[in-house]
Order: C-alpha cells, then sequence, then structure tokens
C-alpha cells in the first residue's frame, strides 16, 4: 500500500517537471518569436533596446523552469496517477491571473499591478503563513523596480 503523504510528493514533483518544461518552452518561444516580431529595435547603438528587460526577464524564467527540471528529473517518465480536477482547477486559476494582469497592466500601471499580481501568484502558489510579509514584500518589490529603472536606465514605466 502507497502511503498518502510520499503519493503526493512523488505527483508533485513529476508535476513540477512539467512546469519546468512548459517554462523553458514558453520563454524560448518568447524570446526568439514573440518579441523580436512585437518590439523595434533601437536606432542609435547607446540606447537599450526595449526588448532588453522583455529578453532579460524571459532568459531568468527559462533558468528558473531549467533548474525546476533539473531538480526533478527522476520523476519526468514515471507514471503517477493524479487528481486531474484539481490540476484543472490550478490551471484556470493561474490563467485567470495572468489575464487580470495583462488587463490590469494596460488600465491601471505597473506598480499597482505589480504588487497585485504578486500577491495573488504567492497566494495561488500555496504561501499562506507568512501574508504580512508577502503582502509587503508584494508592495515594495514593485516600488524598488520602479526606482531601480528610473535612477539606473532612465526608463519611465508606465
Amino acid at each position: 500500500m502507497i502511503d498518502q503523504k510520499t503519493y503526493t510528493q512523488d505527483a508533485s514533483d513529476r508535476f513540477d517537471f512539467l512546469i519546468g518544461a512548459i517554462t523553458v518552452s514558453f520563454a524560448l518561444f518568447v524570446i526568439f518569436l514573440l518579441i523580436p516580431v512585437g518590439v523595434e529595435t533601437t536606432t542609435y547603438h547607446s540606447q537599450l533596446s526595449p526588448g532588453f528587460f522583455p529578453k532579460l526577464a524571459c532568459i531568468f524564467i527559462g533558468l528558473f523552469g531549467a533548474m525546476l527540471m533539473f531538480k526533478n528529473r527522476h520523476w519526468a517518465l514515471r507514471r503517477i496517477p493524479h487528481n486531474g480536477s484539481r490540476i484543472l482547477l490550478e490551471t484556470l486559476a493561474w490563467f485567470a491571473w495572468a489575464i487580470a494582469t495583462m488587463l490590469l497592466l494596460m488600465y491601471v500601471g505597473f506598480v499597482v499591478t505589480a504588487a497585485v499580481s504578486c500577491f495573488t501568484g504567492i497566494v495561488l502558489a500555496g504561501q499562506r503563513r507568512y501574508l504580512i510579509r508577502c503582502a509587503l514584500g508584494s508592495i515594495l518589490l514593485p516600488l524598488a523596480l520602479q526606482q531601480l529603472a528610473w535612477h539606473a536606465f532612465y526608463i519611465q514605466l508606465p
């Protein structure tokens, strides 16, 4: 008989491997297809390209996905039964979160969107023990990024 805790951990590790694979493939798609098509190049060599930060973000996301795959590589080909309805609900929640983030970014701006999006992502990921710390971090991170973008690169975020 399989212990329930071991069964849940095994399914979670396999799911983490699959999430890492999807993340890496999405990052490669964005870096090589989406950004070159949708972002114009600069005319001056001394300017940063508008695609620099999105590409840098996608590189980091792809690296984190690759690390997630490497950590869970021993679960890549194992067949473990899973709870399909829970996975479907989590996928729909993340999809709704992504759409809401894009809509908020268009209408509200970077700081508010990043704070709400960061906190929502933390809660959707299952972190519910330190909500006050997470909320403070979700507020301070976008403010720090906005100041860094302005003072280091003279880029005004929306």
